[in-house]
């Protein structure tokens, strides 16, 4: 500690002072006797920088020297001697924000032949001098390694703020990055944001940005108003903040009286017919409901709510809005339905009154239903199949959608929705199960405007179930992808050339050797590996339904069956979306042990440090887990469970922007010539097959 104590006496350049007696001089005989933690960490020795010009420098260095550095080898192997080549760094922690106090960890991620030194410091700090010495030349073979270097400190100051650099260096050159360090409290970041109406501002310390946020009740609230209050939406609350809690949300509610809600009477409702007596295409109508309170105990005003109705194959009723009136635009034949939202009855709940049926017919009806399947699979009818009989929804069930949240997997701007491996399925918001069942299923379709269907057949492969088609329906265009990269159109098979676009109708397909894409819709496609995997991309403001969920963001509600119900298990909600076939559906799950073998397997490919770039983007946990089952449940001759779903996953890297175009070759996967081969002997027959 003596040690210490000089080091900071030579920095402060104090000598010893006999001016003690000043307030100065007690404040530099102090900061003379402190230690660098002392000086640096503590709000005592922060008073220390009107004595230290470089006071900052001082703390970055002493920060860099007490921070805790590791580093791993991921991998090592033996290169010939011609593959030296300067090292690349895989994998870089980007920009973060941190508050005072708290633990940030930075992490860089390097590849190299020879084996690379990596190094995280201060950018002004970081040494770009190659390493010394010359590789020799009469060497057959020399070492190539990944390495992962690890820059943690378990609490934040602000004197950690600033440029980061990993440098990485070997005998053949030196390669670096660069990343910054916030240091910022919610009061730094929220600092002259002003938030509208009653929101308050929230700091987000992923983004480093502030967002505005609607407050909660505190405890302290309700110790300070503790009484009953009724709402005007029936609900009795303990404090007067609960209303404004709910309105900040955007919910329209208020007080209507003190105490418990008491028992009111039905209100009385009014509608106004439309004046159109003939619809186009494009018209503009405003429809009319009202509500107002009726009877002995008359209570809060009712809420007038507007339905679409899409029958309930289609997910049932859509509220469109609320408000006495509602401005439409006709673009299909349709029913739209208003509803009174009003109190009534001893239980005090808010119940439902369908005031009025308006049914909207265009002389051109547009499909709204299911349309017919090819005669290419079997011919099939979309009734669903259910173990036991499933209810319909009532016409007064209440419906009230929440607000959507980002979905985790996006690309360009669009929803994902996969089904890979055993198989296994990861929702548009990115909810995974496993898939068991054998049948046909409506993997995805519009319902909203009912302009597009995606329905998919899943067979038995070898012992486990496995999809072998997927049939799109767009517009008045039906397409059917087989097995062997196959486009079915009602038993034509249409030209598929590797690296030509083809266009049929107002869709589009292209294939690159391994993957077709089919285009459909405005935005929306397929990704077929050819065999038993497929992508699906939609905007992320279609509202869907299906094995694929509903796309609104939110991952409790995705297991919504065709009736609307929530179903408790996987095979439960396929089920309520199977379509009746020439044979049964049933359940295909057998019982595998995940072997240590496999999970070996899997966990080489997906953490191999070309695939590590990807993992800041796409998470790979789930990936590596549905890779160890399916791994496990292959009986299947010269088919790699383990590289067909890692195929998966470099599929959504590279859909989210990256490039992982080499994985085949890093990761030691079956060539693409021998995965053409396979594919193309076990799909369908065809005369001239794409490759």
């Amino acid at each position: 500690m003596f040690a210490i104590y000089v080091t900071v006496a030579a920095i402060l350049n104090l000598g010893d002072s006999k001016n003690h007696g000043s307030r100065r001089g007690q404040h530099q005989f102090h900061c003379r006797r402190m230690d660098l933690k002392d000086l640096c960490e503590t709000s005592e020795g922060k008073e220390c920088k009107d004595y230290i010009p470089d006071y900052e420098r001082v703390c970055k260095l002493y920060r860099t020297s007490t921070a805790e550095k590791s580093t791993t080898i991921l991998s090592s192997e033996k290169v010939p001697y011609w593959d030296a080549a300067p090292p690349t760094i895989l994998v870089f922690t980007q920009n973060v924000t941190v508050a005072p106090g708290e633990r940030f960890d930075i992490q860089c991620m390097a590849e190299g032949a020879p084996a690379p030194y990596v190094e995280i410091s201060f950018k002004e700090d970081a040494d770009l001098t190659p390493l010394s010495g010359n590789l020799d030349a009469n060497s057959v073979d020399i070492e190539k390694r990944a390495v992962q270097t690890l820059y943690s400190q378990p609490y934040a100051i602000y004197e950690d703020e600033g440029w980061y650099r990993c440098v990485a260096k070997n005998e053949m050159g030196v390669v670096y990055e660069d990343t910054f360090l916030s240091i910022a409290s919610p009061q730094d970041i929220c600092e002259n944001v002003e938030c509208p109406d009653s929101k308050v501002c929230e700091a987000d310390f992923d983004t480093g940005e502030a967002v505005c946020v609607c407050p909660y009740c505190s405890l302290e609230d309700f110790e300070n108003d503790n009484n009953l209050y009724c709402g005007s939406d029936c609900s009795t609350v303990l404090s007067m903040c609960s209303f404004a809690e709910e309105q900040c949300k955007g919910v329209n509610v208020h007080h209507f009286h003190d105490g418990f809600c008491s028992e009111f009477s039905q209100p009385e409702y009014s509608f106004e017919e439309i004046q159109q007596t003939e619809l186009e295409y494009g018209d503009e109508i405003q429809l009319t409901c009202q509500g107002v309170p009726a009877g002995d105990t008359p209570g809060p005003e009712p809420i007038i709510r507007w339905y679409q109705d899409w029958g309930d194959d289609f997910g049932g009723r859509e509220m469109l809005g609320e408000g006495n009136t509602l401005k439409y635009t006709v673009q299909m034949s349709t029913s739209l339905i208003c509803v009174g939202v009003h109190c009534s009855g001893n239980d005090i709940q808010r119940r439902e009154t369908d005031i009025k049926h308006f049914s909207l017919v265009l002389p051109t009806l547009a499909p709204t239903t299911t349309p017919p399947p090819t005669t290419t699979p079997p011919v099939f009818t979309p009734d669903p199949i259910s173990t036991e009989e499933e209810e319909a929804p009532s016409t007064t069930s209440l419906h009230i959608p929440t607000t959507p949240l980002p979905p985790t997997a996006r690309a360009d701007g669009g929803a994902v929705c996969q089904i890979m491996g055993d198989p296994f399925v990861s929702t548009f918001d990115n909810k995974w199960y496993k898939q068991d069942g054998v049948c046909t299923y409506v993997l995805a379709m519009d319902c909203r405007f009912a302009q597009w269907f995606v329905y998919g057949r899943f067979t038995q492969f070898g012992e486990i179930s496995s999809l072998e088609t997927i049939t799109v329906y767009s517009g008045r265009s039906v397409l059917e992808l087989q097995r062997g990269w196959i486009i079915n159109n009602n038993g034509e098979k249409l030209a598929v050339t590797v690296g030509k676009e083809h266009h049929f109708n107002q869709l589009t397909y292209l294939f690159d050797g391994e993957t077709l894409t089919l285009k459909f819709g405005e935005g929306n496609q397929i990704r077929w590996n050819g065999f038993n995997g497929a992508q699906i991309v939609t905007s992320p403001d279609a509202h869907t339904c299906g094995l694929c969920g509903n796309n609104n963001g939110e991952i409790e509600d995705d297991f919504n069956t065709r009736y609307r119900q929530r179903a408790e298990d996987a095979y439960t909600f396929a089920s309520s979306w199977g379509l009746r076939q020439s044979r049964a559906c049933y359940k295909n799950e057998i019982s595998v042990e995940v072997t240590s073998e496999a999970e070996e397997a899997c966990s080489f490919i997906f953490f191999h440090p070309y695939i590590l770039k990807c993992h800041d983007t796409v998470p790979v946990q789930e990936y590596e887990l549905a890779c160890a089952q399916s791994y496990a449940s292959n009986t299947y001759e010269g088919w790699r469970a383990e590289c067909n779903m890692l195929q998966s996953y470099v599929l959504q890297c590279e859909t989210r922007g990256l490039n992982l175009s080499q994985w085949r070759q890093r990761t030691k996967c079956t060539p693409l010539e021998e995965v053409q081969k396979f594919t193309i002997e076990n799909g369908c027959p065809q005369d001239n097959p794409p490759v």
